[in-house]
Formats: C-alpha cells, sequence, structure tokens
C-alpha cells in the first residue's frame, strides 16, 4: 500500500508539476499527424511554443490545438531539411492560407538557415492563424 501510495504521488507530480504548477513542455498543444513526421519538444518560456519537425518525405504535418490567448511565438526546427518550399495552414473549419510561399512570408513569419535545416518562426499576424487550432504543413527537400 505505502509503495502505491508513494507511486501516486510521483505521477502526480510528474503530470502536474511540483506543487502544482504545470509543466514547462505543453505536450497537448501539438500532435504529429503522418506517420513518417517525428515531433520533438523543445524548452520555451511559457508564453512560447518550441518543436522539432523531423519527415522522411520532406512534407511534415503537425495539429496544433488551440493555444492561450498569451502565446506570442511558435518555433519549428526543421532538421534535415535542404529547402522550405511552402508552409501552409489549415482551420479546423477549413479555411487555408499561405504563411510561407519560398521566398516570402506574411508578417511575423521568419525563416533561418541553421547548420543542417531550418528554424521557423510565427508570430504577430501569423499567430491569429495558430490561435484556434488546425493543421500546419511544412513542404521541403529532406537532405
Amino acid at each position: 500500500m505505502r509503495t502505491l501510495l508513494l507511486l501516486l504521488m510521483l505521477w502526480s507530480v510528474v503530470l502536474v508539476g511540483p506543487l502544482g504548477c504545470t509543466s514547462g513542455v505543453p505536450r497537448h498543444f501539438a500532435q504529429s499527424l503522418a506517420a513518417d513526421t517525428h515531433l520533438g519538444w523543445r524548452s520555451a518560456p511559457e508564453n512560447q511554443l518550441a518543436l522539432s519537425l523531423a519527415t522522411a518525405t520532406g512534407v511534415a504535418q503537425v495539429e496544433l490545438h488551440p493555444l492561450p490567448d498569451q502565446f506570442t511565438l511558435v518555433t519549428l526546427e526543421l532538421p534535415g531539411m535542404r529547402r522550405v518550399e511552402a508552409v501552409q495552414w489549415q482551420g479546423d473549419s477549413g479555411q487555408s492560407t499561405t504563411l510561407y510561399d519560398g521566398e516570402d512570408g506574411l508578417e511575423g513569419v521568419s525563416l533561418q538557415k541553421r547548420g543542417h535545416g531550418f528554424r521557423l518562426q510565427l508570430q504577430l499576424s501569423a499567430m491569429y492563424y495558430l490561435c484556434d487550432g488546425g493543421v500546419l504543413t511544412v513542404i521541403g527537400q529532406r537532405r
């Protein structure tokens, strides 16, 4: 009985965090949609979401659940992509938009080359699309 109680206490600390605080990694905000897309998590400040997307086909898809209003930045590390051709968004109600077309992006969309891949940052007007949830698709070329 004592062992069961100890396991329950440890489990609650892992899920909820120490002293009732929420965990620093908001894993319930996103999930991979494609079997070949690996979704990883990065540490980030409370008002940001940082993910890593790796794909075998060059097309990565992740479903984002509605984000809290205080979120101001979503960062995606895209390791292994040779080139990013487009970033598309499709909302839950069917509306879609191109956030980045291979050359230009909406205000608040920035793409930086980093060693063996890219870093995509979405903020400002791009967050308007992300806040209600939907599917984010990154189309690129794999190394």
